[in-house]
């Protein structure tokens, strides 16, 4: 119950909800997309190639982004730096929306895609944890809120991922990622109303961690 008589702390739930839009709805349509046959749209990747692709540019991309996203941060202030976390949790929809239209061949310029997409989801994640830690969490019950935060977190990418397929099929793969990069406007405009205090201007740098 204290947690929601915190100052603000609706707002914050729905900064916090908005904040994964995209992510949820790339996680869930993205492998998809790669996938698919392109006569139906998609790259006509192989899951082999998916993963090696992921797991080898993918994973090196998203702990680079997470260590400048961190130290970013540190150094700009968590209020000051929110706007460009933002962006970089979005840069994944643009790359989304850049080979749904353009249906690139090389597996070159399809893995360099896909390093920009994990390097701008790590540098872009670092926004919404020490959000909830500086911001949403500190209080009498601070873990308990933290716990609660980050809940709210993955409630609302959960809600993103159900409603993407559905989305998808009436919009078909361009389109949808041209809707999931109109999704980053909402959380632009409620990061506008946030208060984030001078006590929030310097941040420890977070250790990387799974998205």
């Amino acid at each position: 119950v204290d947690f929601f008589r915190k100052p603000g702390i609706w707002l914050a739930i729905l900064f916090i909800v908005l904040f994964r839009a995209g992510e949820g709805q790339i996680q869930t349509i993205g492998p998809l997309f790669l996938r698919e046959a392109r006569g139906a749209g998609g790259l006509g990747l192989s899951t082999d190639e998916v993963g090696l692709l992921y797991g080898t540019v993918g994973t090196g991309a998203f702990l680079v982004g997470s260590v400048l996203g961190g130290y970013f941060t540190s150094w700009l202030g968590l209020k000051r730096a929110m706007l460009a976390l933002i962006l970089a949790m979005n840069l994944p929809n643009v790359v989304f929306y850049f080979l749904s239209a353009t249906a690139p061949s090389s597996l070159a310029v399809i893995g360099a895609a896909l390093g920009v997409e994990m390097f701008g989801y790590g540098f872009g994640f670092v926004g919404v944890i020490l959000f909830i830690m500086q911001v949403v969490a500190p209080g009498r019950y601070t873990t308990a809120h933290y716990a609660l935060g980050t809940g709210v977190m993955q409630l609302g990418l959960v809600l993103f991922k159900t409603l993407s397929g559905d989305i998808q099929t009436a919009l078909g793969y361009e389109r949808f990622f041209l809707w999931v990069l109109l999704c980053a406007i909402p959380v632009i405009v409620v990061s506008r109303f946030l208060t984030i205090g001078a006590k929030h201007e310097s941040a420890p740098a977070p250790q990387p961690a799974e998205a």
